[in-house]
């Protein structure tokens, strides 16, 4: 629907937008950071700019040389669902309040998980050459076949492979041919920060967008 066009690759890098008088400054809102939450109170409210172009009670910017558009008769509403859990998981939306779950945030941020499993962990990142030829995300079904308990997610992590991967050939030989190997964070990543990764991981795998 062209929606990188104004809100920049992944909504993350806008564009400049004359005239506009809102808290973001003269640029179409980025998905993400203390701007964007003055102009969403709730999930309902991203929903309401893709469809109607504004929320309720909250009347266009005039003055803007750009307008947001509504796509409500242009998209079904499964495909603004998927739209607005794709907005709400870029932009980190209802961030998660127990501590130890946020510090696994940093910890996934900092290590750039994100990049591979894609925001917050839901994917879905290509990776020709894989099984099912994207890299698994946190929240789904193909976790839960890959990671089987808390100490598979530490080999993973620390080794790239858990060891019932490596024990089996023929998933030695399909992790071998994919283009985006699971890194070996080893040492790099300590006890703590793999205890606040999981609690993480545990909170994406339980609020599904």
């Amino acid at each position: 629907m062209g929606c990188f066009g104004c809100h920049g690759p992944g909504g993350e890098r806008p564009i400049p937008n004359p005239g506009a008088t809102g808290g973001a400054g003269e640029e179409v809102p980025r998905w993400g950071g203390g701007m964007w939450m003055m102009f969403n109170h709730e999930a309902a409210d991203v929903r309401a700019w893709i469809r109607d172009g504004h929320p309720s009670g909250r009347e266009p910017d005039e003055a803007a040389l750009l307008q947001m558009p509504a796509y409500g008769d242009r998209l079904s509403e499964d495909e603004i669902d998927d739209l607005t859990a794709y907005v709400l998981a870029v932009s980190q939306f209802g961030w998660p309040e127990d501590p130890q779950v946020a510090a696994g945030r940093e910890v996934a941020v900092r290590f750039g998980c994100f990049g591979c499993h894609g925001p917050e962990g839901r994917g879905l990142v290509a990776n020709p050459g894989s099984l099912k030829g994207y890299v698994p995300p946190w929240d789904g079904d193909d976790y839960a076949d890959l990671v089987r308990s808390d100490e598979e997610l530490r080999q993973w992590v620390r080794n790239g492979i858990s060891d019932r991967f490596r024990a089996n050939p023929a998933a030695r030989r399909i992790l071998a041919t994919q283009a985006l190997p699971m890194p070996a964070y080893g040492d790099l990543i300590d006890d703590e920060e793999l205890d606040a990764l999981a609690a993480y991981i545990d909170w994406v795998r339980a609020n599904p967008r």
